[in-house]
């Protein structure tokens, strides 16, 4: 079970809700729905210090928004107040949204999960082109992390392309033959974004900006941070109990591994989009969700972007994501039509990973969990 949650006996009186921090949604289906939804938005309002960073948050059912909304400052030089419109970076949730993409493309006929790579870039080093696009979405490649590379230092703080990125690489041997083992390895989707762009013939911002457009997803970006993006929240850190504005680096060189913006409502949006089949289709959707196996048929808790666990004896698809200033989580309980979000600008703030467990577990319960343990 994947549960990181704090034991409560109650939840802060719900007047807090009327001090302008949420947005609802349509009427949900159920009055106790609704009590549910405004305990999980509590639940993260309490979570956080209106006079500092903090949060945006999210909570649909299928595809209708049941409560949403901010809490904390965008920004702290200006004072603006964080709402569900606001603009937070992804981190590795960019997987998933790059994951969907590339069915995308499946579906369309340009590439197959289970060739080799090198059939859509012929000029890869040799063991990057030997291994597949599942075995590179499922974090199952042999390929080595570019982000221990020293190499890579210089490249932080400018703009890099993935072919740069792939000759930096290209010299580095592998950890482990194609399909035998599971390792997480942002380096597995900077490769992605470069079949991505071969087959697209699109670099990769374009092409993935170009699918938020059409997905009428407007406040969701590739992360330029030279480019003015309405909206945009600043990120923070803190040291010796000071908040400080985290350092600026460029995010080009983790690409579709962590590079991406949105929102908690165009998240939201995009969860609908989803579940409606309306980005992939039904079969598509359900082989993302399939945790990967290991030569012995021994399953991984990773699918084609998206980790698999449970929660409250529910299946729960999610990931989550840190950047510098900023970390985000979502969660999906597909048999119950449930998603949760939640953005953060805040590095050192608490966990969204633990408060998006917390939020969901009190959907699909009303309560927050009992037990305590460590996210897997």
């Amino acid at each position: 079970m994947r549960i990181n949650a704090y034991a409560k006996t109650g939840v802060i009186a719900l007047c807090v809700l009327l001090a302008g921090c949420v947005t609802l949604g349509p009427p949900p289906t159920n009055d106790a729905l609704a009590q549910r939804a405004k305990l999980a938005a509590t639940r993260a309002i309490e979570t956080y210090d209106e006079t500092g960073p903090g949060a945006a948050y999210v909570v649909a059912k299928n595809g209708e928004i049941l409560v949403s909304g901010g809490v904390g400052i965008a920004d702290m030089e200006w004072g603006s107040q964080i709402t569900d419109d606001t603009v937070f970076r992804l981190g590795s949730i960019s997987k998933t949204i790059t994951a969907v993409a590339v069915m995308q493309l499946v579906e369309e006929g340009l590439i197959d999960l289970d060739r080799k790579i090198a059939v859509y870039a012929p000029n890869l080093p040799q063991q990057m082109g030997a291994v597949t696009m599942r075995q590179l979405m499922s974090h199952r490649s042999g390929l080595a992390e570019h982000a221990w590379n020293p190499d890579l230092l210089p490249f932080i703080w400018q703009p890099v392309t993935t072919q740069q990125m792939i000759d930096l690489q290209k010299d580095v041997p592998i950890d482990f033959a194609p399909g035998e083992k599971y390792s997480y390895v942002n380096f597995n989707y900077v490769v992605v974004a470069h079949i991505i762009e071969h087959v697209s013939g699109k670099t990769y911002v374009d092409f993935i900006n170009e699918r938020f457009a059409a997905q009428e997803m407007y406040n969701s970006h590739y992360d330029w941070h030279d480019t003015i993006i309405p909206g945009r929240a600043e990120f923070y850190d803190k040291r010796d109990g000071v908040i400080l504005n985290s350092q600026e680096v460029d995010l080009t060189h983790v690409s579709a591994a962590g590079a991406l913006m949105s929102s908690a409502k165009d998240m939201a949006h995009w969860a609908g989009l989803l579940a409606g089949n309306e980005l992939v289709s039904e079969a598509a959707l359900a082989e993302t969700r399939t945790p990967a196996p290991l030569p012995d048929g021994t399953p991984t808790k990773y699918g084609l972007g998206f980790n698999i666990g449970e929660l409250a004896g529910e299946q729960l698809i999610w990931h989550n994501g840190l950047t510098p200033g900023s970390q985000s989580a979502f969660g999906i309980a597909p048999d119950q039509g449930l998603f949760v979000a939640v953005l953060s600008n805040g590095f050192y703030l608490p966990s969204t990973t633990t408060l998006m467990d917390e939020m969901m577990a009190i959907m699909l319960t009303g309560a927050l969990p009992e037990a305590e343990s460590e996210p897997q």
